[in-house]
């Protein structure tokens, strides 16, 4: 992945050098920076959280359930039972909410 990241960011190099030198076409070179950039963003959150092959992973969209533009979607650590007195709530520093996704690994 290294590699990949290494080889974008001199491609990413090459054409801020076209920019600054308008040795190109701007929309077109400009548009190249702006995906290369997106592309750099997203491996290197990649390698961050140490993240395999895509296969491995399943993304669920979270439905919009319309039941208001304020609802948010708890995830719960059910204990292994159905009796909601002792399901205990991930409260994470963020919400989750309808049109959110989820990365779920898939079990090997």
């Amino acid at each position: 992945m290294n590699f990949t990241i290494q080889f974008l960011k001199e491609k990413q190099s090459q054409l801020i050098e076209q920019l600054r030198n308008e040795n190109a076409s701007i929309p077109e070179t400009l548009q190249q920076k702006k995906d290369i950039d997106k592309a750099i963003a997203w491996l290197e959150n990649i390698e961050k959280h140490h993240l395999e092959y895509p296969t491995h992973y399943e993304w669920v969209e979270l439905p919009w359930m319309k039941t208001g533009y304020f609802t948010d979607y708890r995830i719960m650590n059910d204990c292994e039972t159905d009796d909601r007195q002792y399901w205990i709530e991930f409260k994470p520093p963020f919400t989750v909410t309808p049109l959110d996704f989820l990365l779920i690994k898939k079990p090997k």
